[in-house]
């Protein structure tokens, strides 16, 4: 497990040689079909499905996860986005959160994360 560099830093991570990086980029709420869901948990639920899935083609758990990076498109979605994100990772992680506008006006949230692993 990659930890946390200090306690000041605890968002820091040392990654040592023997490890491999893994970055998943910015997952899209819309599923394989390029269905969107209408709500905010469905698009969240579809992107961390997505991440999950991703991860798993490399075998790697979210377990693994290190740094996650959310861009919403409203701050009214932060705690939903956080309880989530909790289901997923019981961990302390190093994590970017954004309020900005979407590629896609209907989309309201995009992620993408970094994993560690020892290979």
């Amino acid at each position: 497990m990659v930890k946390a560099v200090g306690e000041y830093l605890r968002g820091a991570a040392e990654v040592p040689h023997h490890r491999t990086l893994i970055f998943v980029g910015a997952q899209s709420p819309e599923d394989d079909k390029g269905t969107l869901g209408a709500d905010f948990d469905t698009q969240c639920q579809t992107v961390w499905a997505k991440i999950i899935a991703a991860l798993g083609q490399k075998n790697i758990e979210p377990r693994h996860i290190v740094a996650v990076e959310t861009d919403l498109a409203d701050r009214a979605h932060l705690d939903a986005a956080a309880s989530e994100q909790k289901r997923h990772l019981r961990h302390h992680i190093a994590q970017t959160i954004r309020i900005v506008g979407m590629p896609d006006e209907r989309w309201m949230l995009q992620v993408a994360v970094v994993a560690a692993v020892t290979r």
